[in-house]
């Protein structure tokens, strides 16, 4: 791994239903965490009804770094990270989620291209990783939609917005998140256009996938996704 002097990062893990996983998760993330100075991990709970919060709890005993907040009923990623903001201390805040599809050993790596991007927030491209097989034909086709649709209207520099890692300037999120009405699935999209609705800056950087894994979301959840896309666009002529 690769030793740069990374430090004053906060790595926020949003965390629902992974009693079975989260602990390992959280030891992989503070393995590569554990040599920056004045960083942190800050694991939410999203309500989950399992005892996901338990587990991580234990894991945070190992290691100084991890914190665990949450609360009971769930709000789905973006309340998590909102609430998980709060808590964080870290100039360059990182959005890492907790299934780890997007392995943490690439941290290094992509806060370099963060550092040397000048950017207000760096997204995730994984269009290359999604190699046959692992993702059907129709979920590819429907991410280039639904990219397709954000350049068209929302006119995002990035073409991917939904990817479970992205890293930003402090100072981008204190100036968007209070102001957020999504908390689901489209929330990153709302995230980056008020962002950039607010000035700042943001490109993308392609990132790796775990072995074995796969997208999560269902049809229903992309017709949400697009809905809610269209809801963004209106509200946001009046930001």
């Amino acid at each position: 791994m690769p030793q740069a002097p990374y430090a004053g990062v906060s790595v926020l893990m949003p965390a629902y239903r992974l009693e079975a996983t989260i602990a390992d998760n959280i030891d992989r993330v503070a393995a590569v965490v554990g040599s920056w100075d004045d960083s942190e991990i800050i694991v939410i709970d999203d309500g989950s009804p399992d005892d996901t919060r338990g587990f991580a709890e234990k894991a945070a005993a190992r290691s100084d770094l991890v914190s665990v907040v949450g609360y009971a009923t769930n709000r789905g990623k973006g309340g998590a990270l909102k609430e998980g903001f709060q808590y964080a201390t870290g100039e360059t805040i990182v959005f890492l989620d907790s299934d780890l599809d997007l392995p943490p050993e690439q941290l290094p790596q992509f806060l370099d291209a963060f550092y040397s991007a000048g950017v207000d927030a760096l997204v995730g491209a994984k269009r290359s990783a999604m190699v046959a097989g692992r993702y059907p034909m129709l979920r590819k086709l429907l991410s280039l939609a639904f990219a397709a649709l954000n350049g068209l209207l929302l006119r995002l520099p990035v073409r991917e917005t939904q990817t479970g890692l992205k890293a930003f300037r402090r100072s981008a999120l204190e100036e968007t998140l209070p102001k957020l009405d999504t908390e689901r699935y489209a929330f990153d999209l709302e995230l980056l256009v008020r962002i950039r609705k607010a000035g700042g800056t943001m490109t993308e950087a392609p990132v790796s996938l775990a072995p074995g894994s796969s997208s999560g979301l269902s049809l229903a959840t992309l017709w949400e996704m697009g809905r809610d896309t269209l809801k963004i666009w209106l509200r946001s002529i009046s930001w």
